[in-house]
């Protein structure tokens, strides 16, 4: 793996979190001055202590639809006699089965210590970080769940971390060059759930463009400049990503309909609308592949990392097959979590 198209800071997390801070600075900043006229809500996180004895603690720091797949989901098929979970909220969505009595959480010194399996997305996050170094410092395990695309810009896993990738390539892509790391292939819980959908109707032939303006993986001019020229040749309609309520996303949005360049704002699934599915490197075309969806990635020059990305995943080039159906394993990806952290 090249320079050009691996991560940005590979075995180096401190790196990582500096050069985060520094891309969230500005945009911190902002929304500093917005909390400062209307400040918002602080929620403390809450553990959720079973009723027996804790051995393994499961820590969901994002409740994002795809943080939920990797993290909730494995909840299904663990003992709730044994296992606590800590999250940013007070009803994170546990599974009916267990029963858990939450507690208000201010630090690692309100960990059981008969843990043995910690399982987190990553010691990059707030919650997760201090979690993973209090339980390597006592020799127990720290598992980390795949829940996203990878892309140069994700964050490198930390010193003894045990990776639970979604693929033989993503395994490689995230542990190459660290060797205080370990990893095994589980699938990606996401895409198997979408898999288990009826496959969707085709109820219209005009492609759908998801968007992707939020990101820091490309400059705005340059994903502007690939979704401008491609819905304006094609006819396509383009779909903001609801992270796109910046003021900068929101004025490109007016040069795009001052352009012609109709939007797509119904709310409904990509499921449901039943259209082509069209990003340059959004989760939503390998989902909508599931669901029998066509689907493409576009960008008339694609720099060496996004390459690499599309042929990690499979993603097939507009004007060429859609891309395929993501392969099963043969376990529910959750199952396959909840087998790693019984270990």
């Amino acid at each position: 793996m090249s320079a050009a198209t691996g991560l940005l800071f590979p075995g180096d997390l401190a790196g990582w979190q500096h050069w985060n801070r520094r891309q969230r600075r500005v945009g911190g900043a902002l929304r500093s001055a917005k909390a400062r006229v209307r400040p918002a809500p602080t929620a403390s996180p809450v553990l959720h202590l079973p009723p027996d004895t804790v051995r393994t603690l499961v820590v969901i720091d994002v409740l994002s639809p795809s943080c939920r797949a990797a993290m909730l989901e494995p909840l299904r098929h663990l003992d709730p006699r044994h296992t606590a979970v800590l999250s940013p909220v007070a009803d994170p969505g546990l599974p009916a089965s267990g029963t858990w009595q939450p507690r208000a959480y201010a630090g690692t010194h309100d960990l059981p210590a008969t843990i043995e399996t910690v399982c987190t997305l990553g010691a990059f996050l707030p919650i997760a970080g201090p979690v993973s170094q209090w339980a390597k410092q006592r020799g127990m395990r720290h598992i980390v769940v795949q829940h996203g695309l990878l892309t140069p810009w994700s964050p490198p896993l930390a010193d003894g971390d045990h990776l639970l990738a979604w693929s033989e390539a993503d395994a490689a892509y995230l542990t190459g060059g660290h060797d205080g790391v370990t990893s095994e292939i589980v699938g990606s819980q996401l895409l198997w759930s979408a898999a288990q959908l009826p496959p969707a109707d085709i109820r219209d032939d005009g492609a759908v463009v998801l968007g992707q303006l939020h990101g820091t993986e490309m400059a705005r001019h340059t994903t502007f400049g690939v979704y401008w020229r491609f819905c304006r040749s094609t006819g396509a309609n383009y779909r903001p990503h609801p992270n796109e309520s910046d003021a900068a996303s929101r004025a490109l949005h007016r040069a795009m309909r001052a352009g012609g360049i109709s939007f797509e704002g119904s709310g409904d699934s990509l499921a449901d609308l039943g259209r082509p599915v069209v990003s340059i490197f959004s989760t939503g075309t390998l989902e909508a592949a599931q669901r029998g969806l066509p689907a493409w990635v576009i960008h008339p020059d694609p720099p060496p990392w996004l390459r690499d990305f599309w042929h990690r995943y499979h993603l097939g080039r507009w004007g060429e097959a859609p891309t395929p159906h993501w392969e099963d394993t043969s376990e529910e990806p959750a199952a396959a979590v909840a087998t790693a952290m019984k270990q």
